[in-house]
């Protein structure tokens, strides 16, 4: 067995021991021990003011492991009692000497953020702090369960004025400056809609707000938070007691899930809130268009964001799911337009204008890999290397590189004049493709397109031809292989940057008559 300390505010502190059957092992900020004593030591190394230098002791006494105070210095007073792991106003103070099973977790001090932790193995401690975390300030114990599917956003004229003017401006000046404006990528986002909406509550004592992706595990549903929240003190943690109520299975973007305190069972009533209430929601990221989705990360993972709050008042409390409601209808649609953005982009690389446009209406499962009946070409500028190798100088050398660049575009515009697709980029060529993917009528004739692209590709480079000596004859600015079948194709590596591959026979005989063309 293995023996942990950990500081709650942040898991990544831990130290830990083994434990032996005749050894003691002390816990402190600097525990002692005299030499020769059979005793190991545990010494934290984060500073907790509510930990003695020699604070407490575990020793194993048969199958038990029992843990208690150490005595009190000369002239200072007992070291913090042990409580059980909880908010702090739900804990409660234990008995000594305190047996431990693995998997127990035991807080020093009443309000502290160190805790003592019984491991089978060392990797257990993570799953353990999972498992016991409530909810930072929230018992998860004391809530229950109400889904409110739908939300109408009538319940804002429950608002007072006061509170309606607070959400007026914060989306009329704040949000367009600390979250629309500026963002890099989704992580980035993240981060500024839960501080803006860690500020947006009034009447309040306190808001937090995290994004989580969600995946169901043979555990239950596990969570990755996507923006460490920068406010909180503590490393926060979501429930997975109420995570595990989220239907994965088929999740309904108007669906978000609310909890109360069992005190106040009727949730976002007006009537039936008391001035202070906790509860907990977790609603999916995903615009309020009509059939709209709940927006995914790039593991295919469902996006929610999970808030919970402590004290608000009664209208505050009902008015402000549709507020989040709002906030993370616009988080989705800017996420959902970067990655629009990004896919044609990518798009552009690889297709015509007029292949784009289909493209937008068309189910992107046409661009996955599959056995297709179609023709490829693959180019490649002649002596392009060779030229590079003999440049004389830096400016030379681009000058060499700029005219590649224009070659290679050339070749791009030809082959989409010709309603082909361009699968790779090989720095001084290309690699083209026709009748994939089969949107058009155009896809039955790919041999004869692609034969069309490389006679335009020929005639538009004819004032480029050269003479070769070792070949003793004019030999054209562009060799190119063509061969039709067929073939695996389909767009291949991450969802952030994927690419075109062709593989199979068909495609290893293009690329031989490319090369052959060096001769002839």
């Amino acid at each position: 067995m293995h023996l942990a300390v950990v500081n709650l505010e942040n898991p990544a502190l831990r130290v830990k021991v083994d434990l032996s059957p005749d050894r003691e092992v002390r816990i402190g900020r600097r525990p002692e021990s005299f030499p020769g004593e059979p005793v190991d030591t545990l010494q934290l190394t984060w500073k907790d003011r509510l930990v003695s230098r020699n604070h407490c002791s575990a020793t194993v006494e048969g199958d038990v492991v029992k843990l208690k105070r150490l005595p009190a210095l000369t002239g200072r007073k007992k070291p913090n009692a042990l409580y059980t792991h909880a908010a702090p106003e739900y804990r409660e103070q234990l008995d000594e000497p305190i047996p431990l099973k693995p998997g127990d977790l035991v807080v020093i001090g009443q309000s502290g953020q160190t805790a003592i932790a019984l491991l089978d193995q060392p990797e257990d401690l993570d799953d353990i702090l999972d498992r016991s975390s409530s909810i930072s300030t929230i018992d998860a114990s004391t809530l229950v369960e109400k889904t409110a599917a739908r939300q109408s956003y009538d319940e804002v004229s429950q608002l007072d004025e006061y509170s309606l003017r607070l959400q007026l401006r914060l989306l009329q000046q704040e949000l367009p400056e600390q979250v629309l404006a500026g963002w890099t990528d989704e992580y980035d986002l993240f981060s500024r809609a839960s501080v803006f909406l860690e500020n947006s509550l009034p009447n309040q004592k306190g808001v937090t707000a995290v994004f989580v992706a969600l995946s169901q595990t043979p555990q239950g549903i596990g969570y990755e938070l996507l923006n460490p929240d920068p406010l909180a003190a503590a490393d926060f943690r979501p429930s997975r007691t109420l995570l595990n109520q989220v239907d994965l299975e088929s999740p309904d973007p108007d669906d978000c899930y609310i909890w109360t305190s069992q005190e106040n069972q009727q949730t976002f009533s007006a009537e039936s809130l008391g001035d202070q209430i906790d509860w907990v929601a977790t609603i999916p990221i995903a615009s309020l268009a009509q059939s709209a989705p709940i927006y995914r990360d790039a593991n295919g993972r469902p996006i929610y964001l999970y808030v919970e709050t402590r004290q608000a008042t009664e209208t505050a409390a009902a008015a402000f799911l549709p507020f989040l409601r709002l906030i993370t209808s616009l988080v989705a649609s800017l996420l959902s337009a970067r990655a629009d953005q990004k896919l044609q982009d990518q798009l552009a690389a690889y297709f015509s204008p007029g292949l784009r446009e289909i493209l937008k209406v068309t189910d992107q499962s046409v661009l996955e890999p599959a056995m297709v009946d179609c023709t490829v070409m693959f180019t490649d500028r002649r002596g392009h290397s060779r030229a590079l190798e003999q440049a004389k100088s830096d400016l030379d050398i681009l000058d060499r590189l700029n005219e590649n660049q224009e070659i290679v575009g050339l070749i791009t515009e030809e082959v989409f004049n010709n309603q082909g697709v361009i699968t790779d980029f090989a720095g001084d060529g290309a690699l083209a493709l026709w009748g994939w993917p089969a949107l058009e009528d155009h896809a039955k004739s790919h041999a004869l397109e692609a034969i069309e692209a490389a006679e335009s590709i020929t005639a538009r480079l004819a004032d480029r031809v050269v003479y070769e000596e070792e070949m003793e004859r004019r030999m054209g600015a562009v060799r190119i292989g063509i061969s039709s079948g067929r073939i695996a194709v389909g767009k291949t590596g991450p969802v952030q940057q994927w690419h075109i591959s062709v593989f199979g026979g068909v495609a290893n005989l293009g690329a031989r008559l490319e090369r052959i063309a060096k001769e002839f």
